[in-house]
């Protein structure tokens, strides 16, 4: 609530002046063209924020973001289908056997600081994955392998058995070794918490802020190796209200929106100036339970060991109900635990095998499997430990649709004897529950990598305290997982890998709920020159590859500065002005409420 006070009539019309003279200012300030020496700003809204700004410790979305944009990988992520393509690298040959790789580095390349960037940056790159076990990028070096750096522009990767390790290709930021060798062999929690601030880069890019819960941003690399961006600067902002951030993209005070709730879309599809961007599902969303073992703290429901328990929650679940409520019909039911976008290796369970949804005939496993409610308040007991089947269950609020999905969960296995705490939490605070192991069952989101190892591996016993959701341990899974690694038959290679998505489907050690699109909207009358990847219906912000942010441009006559239009907030005051004149004779002040920006 603000006090307007009215004056004479000779300044109530003098503010009229004013105030439309800073209306015609500001719409003149925002509508000109920016000049060579003014920078060029995209500004892009998010609903998650980092959870780190570290390359060794990205979790989340938008921490692959920034280090996509900031570190090249040795090939990079083709714009077109995801294959190997160069980056630091032109190309990558192999020998006869497949055991070693000779890799070409281009000529003349810099770190940020102006550093040379050679092959030994490489080579210590791999070398410190591997020997610092880094979780994320641990996979991606099977056979042992050495690597060799014969002069500054070749890298040699030999391993002890084939591989097609070099091209699959690896998602490995590579990192100068003047700025990181200080932290080889230190503990990967020390490594883990290392700033990223201000880093040392080759990307396009470099972080140069970041003021967590509200938006971090991204400045221009002069040292860059390939061709510079139009964009100076990226501004990601953050906005916990999709609504907000909707009304953000239409009165243009942001360029682009990310991960947009299904439901809101029909708000801007269709809308003058907007264009909306459903990116093909490459992610999905998972109901992991928990094994326990991640620290000597995790105790989570004894029952959940049992495939019968599982196997009857999955039954209960109606994955139709979440594709339209949390979804909007933006999704298609999940089996795999390998995303469709990898069409090759992708296994669509045959609807005879699948799991059926039928809350009647989980209820009758859980009855005859001796699970029941034997106090009649609504909650079956575990027989073994008289424990009530009450389930702490976290969902990502930062991940599209986890908690509308969770919501229904709840219902859903209230039908079969279950108690269900949903405990909504974001991105940070998963993590926290990720690595303590305190929950029963959680609901987030698993992407993977176009080939299918990443994501299989992620589900080995190893992985236990590191990537694995709950920490399952089932040695014929880990035997299908080394089996397929090192297939150089992709045609045999294919049959592991659909054989180990069947059998980890049966196990049930989560559930793979919805296949969700990607819904992006932009303004497309501010930028232009977007590069979706992979494919036309790809996403248009840097995920796999940062081509997008080389070739995006501002329309021609528009500015990048916030919103095209007068602001609300002179039009009220104006508004205010000019009924102050009108009731000048009635009324000498008066209280009025203004919503400003």
């Amino acid at each position: 609530m603000r006090t307007r006070h009215t004056r004479a009539l000779a300044t109530a019309a003098s503010i009229v002046i004013v105030v439309l003279a800073l209306a015609g200012n500001s719409a003149l300030a925002q509508s000109t063209q920016p000049s060579g020496d003014e920078p060029v700003i995209l500004r892009v809204g998010l609903s998650s924020d980092l959870t780190t700004d570290n390359v060794f410790a990205v979790s989340a979305g938008s921490d692959y973001t920034v280090a996509t944009t900031e570190y090249d990988m040795l090939q990079k992520f083709a714009v077109e289908d995801a294959t190997a393509s160069p980056s630091l690298a032109t190309g990558c040959e192999h020998n006869e056997d497949y055991t070693t790789w000779t890799c070409t580095l281009r000529d003349g390349l810099l770190w940020s600081d102006g550093t040379p960037l050679t092959s030994e940056d490489v080579a210590f790159t791999y070398r410190f994955v591997i020997d610092n076990k880094i979780p994320q990028y641990k996979s991606y070096f099977p056979g042992d392998p050495v690597f060799t750096t014969p002069n500054p522009t070749t890298f040699v990767w030999t391993a002890n058995e084939p591989t097609f390790a070099p091209t699959m290709p690896p998602w490995v930021y590579i990192v100068p070794e003047h700025v990181w060798s200080q932290y080889d062999g230190q503990s990967l929690k020390d490594i883990r918490a290392v700033s990223g601030m201000n880093p040392v880069v080759s990307g396009p890019f470099m972080l140069t802020s970041w003021t967590p819960g509200q938006g971090f941003t991204m400045d221009r690399n002069p040292n860059f190796w390939g061709p510079a961006p139009t964009v100076d600067r990226v501004d990601y902002r953050v906005y916990t209200n999709q609504e907000a951030m909707i009304q953000a993209l239409k009165n243009g005070e942001i360029d682009i929106a990310d991960g947009l709730t299904p439901a809101l879309i029909n708000s801007v599809d269709n809308t003058a100036n907007i264009t909306v961007q459903k990116v093909v599902s490459d992610w999905w969303l998972n109901l992991a339970f928990n094994f326990g073992g991640q620290s000597p703290d995790a105790t989570p429901l004894p029952a959940l060991q049992d495939l019968t328990v599982r196997t009857a929650i999955a039954m209960a679940i109606d994955k139709t109900a979440i594709v339209n409520k949390a979804y909007a019909g933006a999704a298609t039911t999940g089996d795999t635990i390998v995303r469709p976008a990898s069409a090759y290796w992708h296994l669509d369970i045959p609807a005879d095998q699948e799991l059926p949804f039928d809350p009647a005939g989980a209820n009758k496993m859980l009855d005859d499997a001796g699970y029941l409610d034997t106090n009649d308040d609504g909650v079956r007991e575990d027989p073994a430990t008289g424990e009530p089947f009450e389930l702490s269950m976290p969902a990502s609020s930062d991940t599209t649709g986890a908690v509308e999905a969770g919501e229904l969960i709840v219902g859903f296995l209230k039908q079969i004897g279950m108690k269900v705490s949903l405990l909504p939490a974001t991105d940070t605070k998963m993590n926290d529950y990720w690595g303590s192991g305190d929950f029963d069952a959680y609901i987030w989101y698993w992407s993977g990598d176009p080939d299918p190892n990443y994501q299989l591996f992620v589900f080995t016993s190893e992985q236990c305290g590191s990537w694995s959701d709950g920490c399952w341990k089932d040695p014929h899974f880990d035997q299908l997982y080394e089996q397929q690694r090192s297939m150089m038959d992709q045609t045999e290679r294919q049959k592991i890998v659909q054989e180990a998505q069947q059998y980890e489907y049966e196990q049930v050690p989560g559930v793979v709920l919805a296949y969700p699109n990607w819904l992006e909207a932009y303004r497309n009358d501010k930028f232009t020159g977007w590069i979706p990847s992979p494919g036309p219906q790809g996403y248009l912000l840097a995920t796999y590859n940062y081509d997008t942010l080389l070739a995006v441009k501002p329309v021609a006559g528009s500015s990048n500065s916030g919103a095209t239009s007068v602001p609300g907030w002179i039009w009220l005051v104006a508004g205010v002005a000019i009924v102050g004149v009108v009731v000048l004779v009635v009324q000498r002040s008066r209280r009025s409420e203004a919503d400003e920006a």
